[in-house]
């Protein structure tokens, strides 16, 4: 008798990049979270974190050349076997530059806040904490409904009790953080604001990649190339406003405040932020290459363990992290039967399986071949 659960196809190059994802994540998180010093350093010069990770989009051009070099002779063929959108176009280059700014407008949603509302505000939880990630989940099934991609009983089930979950987990999460002041309203506003541009940033990069035949590679360090100056002018010119002024009640931050607090740090945190703009540039080289090797709901299960990651460094209390704990693995099992890495053998879940269509049409052609092959033999 089948068992009621099974494992699905799960090709090796996923499980690597799943393993290295997780290393990078858990890393990323400890380096953010777990020491304080480093913690104070990224509280203390929030732009800072900003050129990190643009930085880590910039480094993409090392593995960008050496991609480049390798695959000359393929990457011709595909430009010339292209007949879709010219990437030198206009249309291209404005879609492009969305692209630039929605990353850099995610990021930047923090600082924001930070300036707008009163700066006694833990402002630095919306970049770090995705509350509303279940938004870009939606957003991005919606907008794969819109194209009129197909979903089979199966995903449509597990879809629906992962955002459930998400929604419960949310509440719970969120129902000490956030009140009916004006200030916690506009922050619930900027954090689903953040969400859905995040769910867009996904949806045009997978374009760029799969149907613009851009490298996942020359996609990062091309955004690098047009935000880290930018990021680096900002932090310039604030240091010379009173933002940047330390004695101001306002004060932002200021790049020589950065130099100053860095001279504080012992060696081995100098080395840990000096290594986090490497570890955003395999983050960001993993999440390109799962969109285009796969598809973009590969990049549920790493976005659920870092937003994971994240709220169990900075929550201690026992019934939090039991939550948490409880409906990841949830989510987890919703997101592995969603892709199909997890097999429900029963009530015809598994009828409409990726591999069991191919399996039906397999046999049809061959039953077809089979009759025409009996109908040549009679003539």
């Amino acid at each position: 008798m089948k068992c009621c659960i099974s494992l699905g196809i799960y090709s090796l190059k996923c499980r690597i990049y799943y393993g290295l994802f997780s290393i990078f994540i858990i890393y990323k998180n400890t380096v953010l979270f777990v020491d304080r010093e480093n913690q104070d350093i990224l509280d203390n010069s929030k732009l800072f974190h900003s050129f990190c990770f643009f930085l880590g989009y910039l480094l993409n051009i090392f593995p960008a050349l050496i991609s480049q070099r390798n695959s000359e002779i393929n990457e011709n063929l595909l430009i010339n076997e292209y007949e879709g959108e010219n990437p030198k176009s206009i249309k291209f280059v404005i879609k492009f530059f969305i692209v630039c700014f929605i990353s850099l407008l995610t990021h930047s949603i923090e600082k924001i806040s930070f300036i707008i509302l009163d700066k006694n505000k833990k402002i630095k939880e919306i970049y770090y904490e995705e509350d509303f990630i279940f938004i870009e989940f939606i957003v991005i099934f919606l907008f794969s409904k819109f194209n009129k991609e197909v979903f089979y009983k199966h995903q449509n089930i597990s879809f629906l009790i992962l955002i459930l979950v998400e929604i419960i987990k949310t509440i719970f999460l969120v129902r000490d953080k956030y009140s009916l002041q004006l200030e916690d309203i506009f922050l619930i506003f900027l954090n689903i604001v953040y969400s859905i541009l995040y769910a867009i940033y996904y949806i045009y990069m997978k374009e760029l990649m799969k149907y613009r035949y851009i490298s996942p590679y020359k996609i990062n360090y091309l955004i690098g190339i047009i935000n880290l100056p930018i990021i680096i002018i900002i932090y310039i010119i604030i240091s010379f406003t009173p933002l940047g002024d330390k004695d101001n009640y306002y004060y932002y931050d200021s790049i020589f405040e950065l130099f100053k607090n860095f001279g504080n740090l012992n060696t081995i945190n100098i080395i840990l932020l000096i290594t986090l703009p490497f570890v955003y540039e395999v983050i960001l080289i993993l999440t390109n290459k799962i969109i285009y090797d796969f598809t973009i709901y590969h990049i549920y299960i790493p976005s659920l363990l870092d937003n994971f990651l994240s709220i169990i460094f900075k929550n201690s209390e026992f019934p939090e992290i039991i939550i948490l704990i409880l409906s990841f693995f949830i989510e987890f099992l919703m997101i592995s039967i969603f892709l199909e890495i997890i097999e429900l053998n029963f009530c015809g879940l598994n009828e409409n399986l990726k591999r069991n269509i191919e399996k039906r049409a397999l046999i049809e052609s061959s039953s077809i071949k089979e009759n025409e092959k009996d109908e040549f033999e009679e003539e």
